[in-house]
Formats: structure tokens, sequence, C-alpha cells
């Protein structure tokens, strides 16, 4: 009986520290936002993902508000397509085809990555204020974590810019 309340007791605590990570983990750093706007309207570094080739389709921004420091998302399935159009609602995470940024150094990127936690094959934006991709390269429609720099870094990407 005694192994029995023990082995629930140290359930329980295994239980409670899980739910306490979860609680206390977000999806992204604290200055970065999303929206439905276009890369137009961003005031800071961002990046806009599009549903479909060509920046068609429902499109989200990914928006860091400050560019001095190197900040991402390391899992994008937590978000989705939020504009109307093709795809509006759909996962975020392996469904884009195309993209805009912003950029605002010679020096800044903002990089796509094909798996979470910023690993594995990319599309890189920088060079230009207004990087392009009809159609993403490495990460069409296996986009996975998205990281903003404001350094130069030598990355064996596709490069747009």
């Amino acid at each position: 009986m005694l192994s029995a309340r023990k082995a629930l007791v140290t359930a329980t605590m295994a239980m409670s520290a899980v739910v306490g990570a979860l609680a206390t983990a977000s999806p992204a750093n604290a200055s970065i936002t999303t929206g439905s706007y276009t890369v137009d309207g961003c005031d800071a570094q961002c990046l806009v993902l599009y549903f479909n080739t060509g920046y068609a389709g429902s499109h989200t921004v990914i928006h860091s508000t400050t560019p001095d420091a190197g900040e991402g998302v390391y899992d994008l399935s937590v978000y989705t397509f939020q504009s109307s159009g093709k795809g509006q609602g759909t996962n975020l995470k392996n469904n884009a085809a195309s993209a805009k940024a912003r950029i605002w150094g010679i020096k800044s990127s903002v990089t796509v990555y094909f798996n979470s936690g910023y690993a594995g094959p990319c599309d890189k934006f920088h060079k230009t204020e207004y990087p392009v991709a009809w159609q993403l390269s490495n990460t069409y429609n296996e986009n996975a974590s998205v990281y903003f720099r404001n350094v130069e870094v030598n990355q064996n990407c596709v490069n747009f810019g």
C-alpha cells in the first residue's frame, strides 16, 4: 500500500512539473508579434509568409520589435495564416509558399528554416530593404522556424535579397 501511495505522489509531482513548464513556455520571444497587415505596414524588421506562390492567398506577418537583438519563432506550429484569402486559418508551419521581408540594415537578415529550432535547410532574406521570394526554395511548404539577426552570418541558405 505504501509503494502505491509513493508512486502516486511521484507521478503527481512529475505531472505538476510538466504543467508548470508548459504554462511558462511561450511560442516566441515577447518582442515577436504577428498580424495580418502587409510588409509595408512594418515599422521594424518583419517577414510576411504567404500561403500561395507569388504572394497570393492568406498571409501572416511575423514582426520583430527589437531589431538590435537576435530573436525568432522556435516553432511556427502555434501560428496560422491570418488574413483573408485561400489558406486562412491553416497552420503556418510547413504551409508557406512565398515570402516578403523588411530588413533594416545591410547586415540584418531574417532566415526561414526547414526544421523547428532554427535548423536544417534555409532561405535567407537580406541585403535590400525589401527582399522577396516569389517562391521559397529550401523551405517551400516546409517552413518550421524563423530567426531575425542584426549581424552578418554565413549560412548555407538560398539567399533572397
